[in-house]
């Protein structure tokens, strides 16, 4: 099984430890068995790859979202890309998990998004972290 993950990226408030949540999310993935794709550590960050050209970041998001069986996707802070990748998750049936932390709030649309099959509402990244592997646990590998 293999994850496609997604977050915003572009302007975030807290860069440095957004990017160590994400970080953090993928090494529970790894622990568990899974593959997995995040742009930012694969070539398309909008900091340390600037010269990548906004029509490469879509198509290398695209395919690699087409070629996974599950989305994960931390909705903290607003994203079109996110909401755009989530859209298409739903037109290729590719189930999607949204990440927030308790008292955010989420646009109704997008948590009305019939590819949206689970919401994880968090009180630290521990407890984020927590719950991502006991639900990675559920499901197979392979």
């Amino acid at each position: 099984m293999r994850i496609f993950f997604a977050g915003p990226l572009t302007d975030l408030k807290n860069p440095k430890e957004t990017k160590l949540f994400y970080k953090h999310l993928a090494e529970v993935a790894q622990k568990r068995g899974f593959a997995y794709f995040w742009a930012f550590l694969n070539g398309t960050d909008p900091i340390k790859n600037p010269d990548v050209v906004p029509t490469k970041v879509y198509e290398v998001d695209i395919h690699e979202l087409e070629t996974s069986d599950i989305m994960v996707a931390y909705m903290g802070e607003p994203s079109t890309g996110t909401g755009i990748e989530i859209e298409h998750a739903h037109k290729k049936n590719v189930p999607v998990w949204i990440f927030y932390e308790k008292g955010k709030r989420i646009s109704r649309m997008l948590r009305g998004c019939p590819a949206v099959k689970m919401e994880i509402i968090f009180t630290s990244e521990d407890d984020a972290l927590t719950q991502f592997d006991t639900l990675l646990g559920e499901l197979p590998r392979g």
